[in-house]
């Protein structure tokens, strides 16, 4: 028989053993506890499908909107989709995928993939993290007075009021929230739109022309989208300009344009896109505040797809101007940098060069100044041996004031100094008195037949005319080297 002292000992000591790996297990940290824990702070506050959901109510400091299932364009995704390839991912998803629309905006051009963002969260949401009962304090939340309100009404008859307060202090994407009639506070990520008004759903296409189908290039990646209009009309703070067609190219404010700067011009106006929608339905005062109520740029067009003016109003920071469109609905911020013509003036687009033609489409050039004379006849002969059905190869010939000039070269520098000159500045001057010069040219084709006049300007310039429009100003030197290559010829 053991002594009672030594058992009593024993036991006491397996007591205290017990106890302490007890107390461990209670107190240390454990993976699978950690692990439960965060699963429990997560939450699935609601779990629809998108055709369960009937109508969205969305109300915020902004306004108001009622978000609907858009039954022609769901139908019409659907239908997109059987028609795909069976086992392709718009097959396998656009079928059963319900299109949204909101009805405040019934006819106006909106973002499709935001207005789904937005309905997502009214039929299936999921809380980051569960912080229990409010216990009174609503307004620490902003759940006093929500940010918004968003009230979804589902097939089974069930209706779910969410309430969005504070965004949290840590990550502004994620929101404290609470399901209306319940006393949880969750934090969640919302969709931002929820929290805006109308502009947030707009569609950021300000202008959107297309291309006239005989003229779609797929060949490239940037098409030329001058082909689509048929004159553009510019007002900005340095002057106006009107750009019109003259036969295959352009001409601005009565002078040949480049082709060139005329397609910069039409690419930006084409697709003139926003960095946000700013504003619907302006008021008066409104339109005031964005400087709308007396543009600083107006862009008249009339294109293959209808004709526009594109207002722009004030700056509301460095290089991000109001925009909207003449009888437009909807006011939007533009970089300075898709509206290339809110600086431009009409030389700016003027083609520089003074003649147009190339030299093997003459058949006739003359220059005249005083008494000088130098009349260059050109004629060509077909080279039977290295033409094509498609490509005519010719010889030509040249005889100046009447003499057979026996060395060609002297006709091709002439001709190159006068393809080579240039205005370099407009001028508003008219012409007067007598031109120092006047250039004419004549083609094989007889509709070929222009006369350039050139009138001293001053010591150092010339005003150039073609046809009888001021082109603008040429330098003298430019002009007396094409009069030094005339007399060369021989």
């Amino acid at each position: 028989m053991r002594h009672p002292k030594r058992v009593l000992i024993v036991l006491l000591i397996c007591v205290a053993g017990l106890a302490g790996a007890l107390a461990w297990l209670h107190f240390s940290p454990s993976s699978s506890s950690s692990s439960s824990d965060s699963s429990d702070n997560t939450a699935t506050l609601y779990s629809y499908k998108d055709s369960d959901l009937v109508s969205m109510s969305v109300k915020n400091t902004a306004g108001g909107y009622t978000i609907v299932p858009d039954k022609e364009a769901t139908a019409k995704a659907a239908s997109s989709a059987a028609a795909a390839p069976s086992g392709s991912s718009t097959s396998s998803t656009a079928s059963s995928k319900v299109v949204f629309r909101i009805q405040e905006l019934s006819g106006m051009s909106t973002t499709a993939d935001t207005i789904s963002t937005a309905a997502q969260d009214g039929y299936s949401l999921t809380a980051v993290k569960n912080l229990g009962a409010s216990s009174g304090s609503l307004a620490d939340y902003g759940l006093k007075n929500p940010t918004a309100t968003i009230t979804s009404t589902f097939k089974d008859g069930k209706k779910i009021t969410l309430l969005v307060g504070s965004a949290t202090p840590l990550d502004s994407s994620a929101h404290y929230v609470m399901l209306q009639g319940k006393d949880t506070v969750y934090t969640a990520g919302i969709a931002d739109e929820l929290l805006q008004g109308l502009p947030a759903y707009l569609s950021k296409q300000v202008t959107s022309v297309s291309l006239p189908s005989a003229s779609s290039d797929t060949s490239s990646d940037t098409a030329d989208m001058s082909a689509a209009f048929q004159k553009i009309d510019v007002t900005n703070q340095n002057g106006a300009f009107h750009l019109v067609r003259s036969g295959s190219g352009w001409q601005v404010n009565g002078c040949p344009a480049d082709s060139g700067k005329v397609e910069i011009l039409a690419n930006a106006a084409a697709a003139v896109s926003a960095s946000s929608a700013e504003a619907l339905d302006p008021t008066a005062a409104q339109l005031k505040t964005y400087g709308l109520d007396k543009p600083i740029s107006q862009l008249a067009y009339t294109s293959t797809s209808g004709s526009g003016t594109l207002l722009v109003g004030a700056e509301k920071t460095s290089g991000t101007y109001y925009v909207m469109m003449k009888g437009g609905r909807v006011v939007y911020l533009v970089e300075s940098s898709n509206l290339t013509w809110l600086t431009q003036k009409a030389f700016d687009l003027q083609r520089t060069t003074v003649l147009e033609n190339e030299r093997n489409d003459l058949a006739g050039v003359t220059l005249k100044g005083g008494s000088a004379v130098y009349s260059m006849v050109i004629s060509r002969t077909k080279n039977e041996s290295s033409s094509t059905e498609d490509v005519p190869s010719y010889t030509y010939s040249t005889v100046c004031n009447g003499k057979k000039v026996k060395t060609e070269s002297t006709y091709s520098s002439f001709f190159d100094k006068a393809a080579a000159l240039k205005v370099l500045e407009a001028s508003s001057a008219k012409p007067s008195g007598t031109p120092a010069w006047m250039l004419t040219v004549s083609g094989f084709d007889t509709k070929v037949h222009h006369t350039y006049a050139f009138y001293a300007s001053g010591s150092r310039r010339y005003l150039v005319t073609a046809d009888g429009v001021t082109l603008g100003l040429a330098n003298s030197t430019d002009v007396d080297a094409v009069v030094t290559a005339a007399k060369a010829v021989q």
